[in-house]
C-alpha cells in the first residue's frame, strides 16, 4: 500500500530550514475546556484532568491525536486528557501571557525558540527528573534541543533534517557524476556548474547554521557572551564575499526573493539542500526536472554534524498533576505512537527505535527522490544535532549574525567590522 503524504503546515513553518507555509486551524477538537483550564481544576476522587495544546494540528491530524488521547487513557484509567489545538501565529503570545498568569496546559508542543523562551521563565518543568527513564530512548543530539543553560526541559517530538535533492544532467554536463558531499567541495563544484551551465551550485543564505556545522560556537560555554568572533570566522566571512564577487552567490537568494525550489524546477539551480518532505514541490512545478533528479546525504561541515529542527513536548513547572502530564508526554513521543505519526506525515522521529523501522529503511534503493531522501534523512539522525545555542532571543541572534553577513556580500561592508558588530549585538541580547 503507497503512503499517503499529508501536509503539515507548521512542519514547514516552524522547522527553520524550510519553507513556511500557513494553515488555518485553531479548532478545539472534542474538548470544551478553556486554555490553561489545569490551574483551576481540582481533582475528584481519583479523577485527573490534564489539557494538552498543540501548534495547527487540527483538524487535519485529529484521528491520529485522539487515538493517541483516547489509548492513554485506557492505559492510564482516572486520567483524562483535554487537547486544545491553537493556530501558529497565536501560540506565542498565548504561552507567553498563560506563563505570566501561570495558566498555562499541563501539556505543550512547542518549537525550540518558544520553548527556550518559557524555560527562561521558569515556565516549563525539568524533564531530566521527570523523563530521566526513557532519555535513552531518543537520538542524543535531538534531546539537546530541550536544553536551556544546561537543563532539559522538554522531550524532542517530530523533527526535520537536510538532505540534498540534485539535477543529475546538470552535474553531468559540468564534468561530476556524483553530488557533493561536503561544503568545501560544493563550493568546487559550484565554480564548475556555473562556469559549464550557467547554474548555481550551493545557494547558502545564511551563516548562522554554517558557522556551528564548521565547528564554530556561535554562544560561549557560560551563555553569557559571543564566541565567533575569531580568526576562523573572520576567514569563513572573507571567502564568502569572494565566493560572492565571483557570481557564484546569487541576490535573489540572499534577499528572499526567489524560491530555491522554483529556481531548481527552472534549472537555475543544480542541487537543493532542504527536508525531504519538500521534493515534491519540485515535481509539482516541473515533473521534467523532478525525473531527472536523484537524493542523498546533506552537505557535511567539519563538524561532521548535520542540523536537525525539532518540535517539542513540555510539561508545566505549574501543572497540579506533573507526574501525569509527564507520562502523557512520554506516552506521545514514544517510538510505536512516533512510528504512526511518521507513517501518515513527511516527519522523523526522535526516538532511536522509531528510525530504525522498515519504513524508513526501505527507500535505499528507491527511484523516486522523495522515498530515497526520506532513507537518508533518517540514517542522518545519528549525527544530527540541534545547532542552536541554549539560550533565549535565539532568533534575534541569528538574525544580528546573518544581517551583518549578507552586509559584507551586498553591501561590501569590511569583514572585520561586520564580525565587531555582530558580536557586540549578541552580547547586548545575552544581557
Amino acid at each position: 500500500m503507497k503512503r499517503t503524504i499529508r501536509w503539515l503546515p507548521l512542519v514547514v513553518a516552524v522547522l527553520l530550514l524550510f519553507t513556511a507555509a500557513c494553515s488555518k486551524s485553531g479548532t478545539d477538537p472534542g474538548t470544551s475546556a478553556s486554555p490553561g483550564a489545569s490551574a483551576e481544576q481540582s481533582s475528584k476522587g481519583d479523577k485527573k484532568e490534564i489539557t494538552f495544546w498543540t501548534i495547527a494540528l487540527s483538524p487535519t491530524f485529529d484521528d491520529y491525536l485522539n487515538g493517541v488521547i483516547q489509548d492513554f487513557e485506557s492505559k492510564n484509567p482516572g486520567v483524562t486528557v483535554k487537547w486544545q489545538d491553537i493556530p501558529f501565529e497565536a501560540i506565542e503570545q498565548k504561552t507567553l501571557t498563560s506563563a505570566a498568569s501561570g495558566s498555562l496546559a499541563d501539556v505543550l508542543n512547542l518549537n525550540t525558540d518558544y520553548l527556550k523562551k518559557l524555560a527562561a521563565l521558569g515556565a516549563v518543568a525539568n524533564m531530566d527528573e521527570l523523563a530521566a527513564d526513557v532519555k535513552k530512548d531518543y537520538f542524543e543530539g535531538v534531546w539537546s534541543a530541550g536544553e536551556f543553560q544546561g537543563v532539559s526541559y522538554a522531550l524532542p517530538w517530530y523533527l526535520s533534517n537536510s538532505v540534498q535533492l540534485y539535477n543529475k544532467e546538470l552535474l553531468k554536463k559540468a564534468g561530476f557524476d556524483a553530488p557533493p558531499k561536503t561544503e568545501e567541495e560544493s563550493w568546487e563544484m559550484s565554480k564548475a556548474i556555473k562556469e559549464k551551465t550557467g547554474a548555481y551550485g550551493n545557494t547558502l543564505k545564511d551563516i548562522h547554521l554554517y558557522l556551528p556545522q564548521n565547528g564554530i560556537k556561535l554562544v560561549s560555554n557560560d551563555y553569557k557572551k559571543a564566541a565567533f568572533n575569531n580568526e576562523k570566522t573572520l576567514e569563513i566571512f572573507k571567502k564568502f564575499k569572494e565566493r560572492y564577487k565571483a557570481g557564484l552567490i546569487p541576490d535573489e537568494i540572499l534577499l528572499n526573493q526567489a524560491k530555491p525550489q522554483e529556481w531548481y524546477a527552472q534549472e537555475k539551480i543544480a542541487f537543493w539542500g532542504t527536508g525531504p518532505q519538500l521534493f515534491r514541490q519540485v515535481k509539482d512545478l516541473s515533473p521534467q526536472v523532478y525525473a531527472k533528479s536523484d537524493s542523498a546525504g546533506a552537505l557535511i561541515g567539519s563538524s561532521g554534524k548535520v542540523n536537525v529542527a525539532i518540535m517539542n513536548i513540555a510539561v508545566s513547572a505549574k501543572s497540579k498533576h506533573k507526574k501525569e502530564a509527564a507520562d502523557f508526554a512520554k506516552f506521545l513521543t514514544n517510538g510505536e505512537n512516533q512510528l504512526k505519526f511518521a507513517q501518515i506525515v513527511a516527519i522523523l522521529p526522535s526516538v532511536k527505535k522509531a528510525a530504525e523501522d522498515p519504513f524508513f529503511t526501505k527507500g535505499k534503493d528507491s527511484a523516486d527522490p522523495a522515498e530515497k531522501g526520506l532513507y537518508y534523512a533518517a540514517k542522518q539522525l545519528e549525527i544530527s544535532e540541534n545547532m542552536f545555542p541554549p539560550v533565549e532571543n535565539i532568533s534575534k541572534i541569528n538574525k544580528a549574525i546573518n544581517d551583518e553577513f549578507q552586509k559584507v556580500l551586498l553591501e561590501d561592508k569590511d569583514p572585520a567590522k561586520a564580525l565587531a558588530d555582530a558580536e557586540a549585538a549578541v552580547n547586548k541580547l545575552l544581557k
